[in-house]
């Protein structure tokens, strides 16, 4: 009689098994076309010389043209310059070409980023803007400064990579690559996306992990700081939905990680434009050492280094100074901004 029952529970136990993973994973498309309907419903596409450009704009007054950083798009670059909307600017964020809709060819090279970000303001009837450079989209953000300091107003990288990222000054594992292969594709960025709604302080840790070079004891106090602040929690969230479905912004994470390798030397002190360099002593993305000597050799710039912050500065200790002393940047060279 035993002999049986044991290959009929065990049957019985596959085919529950694959009832459950077939659930999951009919929830999981669901979502994601959902995801995706939201996305692409949420932004518009600008036809330029170069190509197509997806992008919001939000808020009224100074422009403010944001590069998002790797992996990442649009919807990334809205939600960390949120703020500026909130302060009487209007930010302009495009997804970087090979993230979500604006195809590779749209802009290959840093050079190429800044020309199609030129074009899209040309589209907008937009003359001059203040450039603001995340993480990877610090290369973009640079080449439309020297390429166009007539157009920009003042510039400014948060946690900004400023130049090639080689050994010893990179990580071993580059940031964006380390993402990427955490999240194990589409599914992985949306258990990650879950995991931020569901029990936060997992997701603070892993992020911290991944992007900071901090002890355990610096983890659980810079995950606890973003824990008991609503706001940043919110914004902490945004971030990591900005990761999902991570496969529409494959392209251009790989692009990224080329690119980053085969930066030219930048002719810093020929950039005039004012700069406003903000970056964490901990940062495992993009070390502080190029971000200082790029700072040495930029004629009109400031440092705002926290030591004790990594690469996610605006959360966690110092994120309310980096944004007042961002929007006290743009107020002092944004001159058409109304005090």
């Amino acid at each position: 009689m035993k002999s049986r029952l044991l290959p009929r529970a065990a049957f019985l136990l596959v085919v529950l098994t694959l009832f459950i993973i077939g659930g999951v994973l009919a929830f999981f498309q669901s979502w994601r076309s959902a995801r995706l309907v939201d996305l692409y419903s949420a932004s518009q596409i600008a036809t330029t010389k170069n190509g197509p450009i997806e992008y919001v704009r939000h808020g009224d007054g100074p422009a403010v043209l944001v590069f998002h950083d790797a992996p990442g798009g649009y919807d990334q670059g809205a939600a960390l310059a949120g703020f500026l909307a909130d302060e009487g600017f209007q930010v302009i964020a495009p997804s970087r070409p090979g993230y979500l809709r604006t195809p590779l060819e749209t802009g290959i090279t840093p050079e190429n980023q800044a020309d199609a970000a030129a074009q899209l303001l040309d589209t907008l009837d937009i003359g001059q803007t203040a450039v603001l450079g995340f993480g990877w989209g610090g290369p973009a953000a640079l080449e439309f400064a020297r390429r166009f300091p007539q157009r920009t107003s003042a510039l400014i990288f948060v946690g900004g990579a400023v130049g090639r990222l080689n050994p010893p000054t990179a990580p071993a594992v580059p940031f964006p690559q380390a993402v990427g292969e955490g999240l194990t594709g589409d599914v992985g960025s949306w258990l990650y996306a879950r995991l931020a709604e569901n029990d936060p302080a997992a997701a603070l840790r892993a992020a911290f992990s991944i992007s900071s070079i901090g002890s355990a004891a610096a983890r659980e106090s810079w995950s606890g700081l973003v824990l008991d602040n609503p706001d940043q929690l919110a914004l902490f969230r945004a971030l990591a939905l900005s990761l999902s479905p991570i496969s529409p912004r494959e392209i251009g994470l790989r692009n990224d990680l080329f690119q980053i390798r085969a930066l030219p030397e930048i002719p810093f002190k020929t950039i005039t434009t004012p700069t406003l360099l903000i970056h964490g002593g901990l940062d495992k993305a993009i070390p502080v050492a190029p971000v200082e000597a790029a700072k040495s050799q930029l004629p009109n710039s400031e440092l705002l280094l926290f030591p004790d912050d990594g690469h996610l500065i605006f959360l966690g200790r110092g994120s309310s100074i980096a944004e007042e002393r961002i929007l006290t940047f743009l107020k002092k060279h944004t001159p058409s901004h109304g005090e």
